[in-house]
């Protein structure tokens, strides 16, 4: 049962490419790139889960 409930804290992706869309994970990827939860999983419905297009979608990182 200890897996179940993670926090942000102790969550960490199972693939650092990809972001999940569950709250731990997007807790997780909005500390990482500093911004709102809700707009991370808004890129990733958007143009998937591919860390580098969320990024990229977000206006986030060395675009262009």
């Amino acid at each position: 049962m200890a897996a179940q409930g993670l926090t942000a804290m102790e969550y960490r992706p199972p693939d650092p490419t990809l972001i999940e869309v569950k709250r731990e994970a997007l807790d997780y990827w909005a500390r990482t790139l500093e911004t709102d939860p809700e707009k991370i999983r808004q890129a990733v419905q958007k143009v998937g889960p591919v860390l580098e297009k969320v990024k990229q979608e977000l206006g986030i990182g060395g675009v262009g």
